[in-house]
């Protein structure tokens, strides 16, 4: 019969055992949020950290030189964290609150529950469910800069319901001085009188407006409302950008006469009638079957789809160009049988009294030119700084990567990896995206 003092000893020895084998003890009333999967120069808890390691409510994240981190929460969701960054994670049931002190992240999602990274002002997170990836980066002057990589971000003040989409594929670029987002940009904003279709939410002047056609034109400033029916006309240096309800936009270019001739905010079908010049329709948001956006030109009939297109119309001819997403061009002549279906990259062209050509693809390089002569605000060359008002809006295309804008470490930005909108590597020539409102 074994001995009282060898009992203790096989009894101390199998605790031991329990104890070494068991998992990581967890101080009570802390919520375990997820795992560190890889990290470098790595400390947590200000202790440097192995590779693995459990990540509780209220911890804080550190990286120094040459340092990097990989966090996986129960949700699936990762967070990249690069060199010289610093990270507060907090829990609230299911959600996942990564505060960013210092440095970049770049955060990966693909449904709900979604990780939400803030700053001491803003809070970022997928502006729909499914895939997200976007990247979050403070300089030492404390500019914001915030990329959508897959998916639309929803950036918000810390105290506000209201927010701004950023659309995939482009960065905003955000001032130290800023505490709010575009105010004129609302998400799910709603006309302020029956008959009013949109709003003016940027403008560079030189562009009119006659109400429901008739009487003197009026200049046209930030703010103003946009009737049914009411023609709108930029002049030769002029711009426009209409913002309508849930997240319809509207982009003119200069020498363009429009007017919309129906917007119903409940059922979401807008037709538009474009007598001249070029025309940019995007939708940030669909949340109603059966959306689509129309335009009517002198001799085609575009839409029935989007989510991003661009039309030209002069008087004896219409071209189409799809950014994203599929659009249906036909002539506006019923006698005139034909209809092609551009997809993402090709356009055509509508003769009056003739179907439409045969799409074609387009070059990167002739997309973006389209763009660029709808946009209310082209980008400056070189480095993108913030607008007046504490922003600016641009596409990843102008930049090898976010490092780039924030000026942070070479090393830094090959370690976030942060691609195009094709989800490729960075480069100097990436292919054209669709940009923010």
């Amino acid at each position: 019969m074994p001995t009282k003092p060898r009992i203790r000893i096989v009894l101390a020895s199998i605790l031991g055992c329990l104890v070494l084998f068991s998992p990581e003890a967890q101080p009570a009333g802390e919520q375990q949020l997820g795992r560190i999967l890889d990290s470098h120069a790595t400390s947590l808890r200000g202790v440097a950290v192995p590779k693995s390691e459990t990540i509780l409510s209220g911890d804080a994240l550190a990286t120094s030189d040459d340092g990097s981190a990989l966090v996986e929460f129960k949700s699936g969701a990762k967070l990249k964290i690069t060199e010289n960054s610093s990270v507060r994670f907090l829990g609230d049931g299911d959600k996942v609150q990564a505060e960013l002190l210092a440095g970049a992240v770049v955060s990966e999602s693909a449904g709900k529950p979604t990780l939400v990274v803030t700053t001491a002002k803003y809070q970022f997170a997928p502006s729909q469910e499914g895939n997200c990836r976007f990247a979050v980066a403070l300089s030492k002057q404390q500019e914001t800069v915030a990329a959508a990589m897959k998916g639309n971000l929803l950036v918000r003040t810390r105290d506000s319901i209201g927010g701004y989409i950023l659309l995939e594929g482009k960065y905003a670029a955000i001032s130290a001085s800023s505490v709010s987002v575009l105010s004129q940009e609302k998400v799910g904003g709603e006309p302020t009188s029956a008959g009013q279709a949109g709003t003016v939410t940027n403008a560079i002047p030189e562009e009119v407006l006659q109400r429901q056609g008739h009487g003197a034109e009026i200049p046209l400033k930030v703010n103003d409302g946009i009737d049914w029916e009411d023609v709108v006309r930029t002049l030769e240096n002029g711009r426009l950008r209409i913002a309508l309800s849930v997240g319809y936009f509207l982009d003119i270019g200069s020498g363009s006469t429009m007017k919309i001739i129906k917007h119903d905010p409940k059922t979401l079908q807008t037709r538009i009638q474009l007598t001249l010049g070029r025309m940019r329709a995007r939708v940030v948001k669909l949340t109603q079957p059966g959306s689509s956006i129309r335009v009517e030109t002198p001799t085609a009939i575009t839409g029935e789809g989007g989510p991003d297109f661009i039309v030209e119309a002069e008087p004896d001819y219409t071209r189409a160009y799809c950014i994203a997403g599929t659009v249906s061009i036909q002539n506006i002549d019923a006698a005139v049988a034909g209809q092609v279906i551009l997809h993402a990259g090709e356009f055509t062209e509508v003769v009056r009294g003739l179907p439409p050509a045969v799409p074609e693809s387009a070059t990167d390089i002739l997309l973006q030119g389209k763009i660029d002569q709808t946009m209310v605000a082209p980008a400056a060359a070189g480095r993108p700084r913030p607008a007046r008002a504490g922003w600016h809006i641009g596409s990843l295309s102008e930049a090898e990567s976010v490092g780039l804008l924030v000026g942070i470490g070479a090393g830094a930005a090959a370690g976030i990896a942060i691609p195009m909108a094709t989800g490729g590597a960075s480069a100097p020539a990436a292919p054209v995206s669709p940009s923010a409102p």
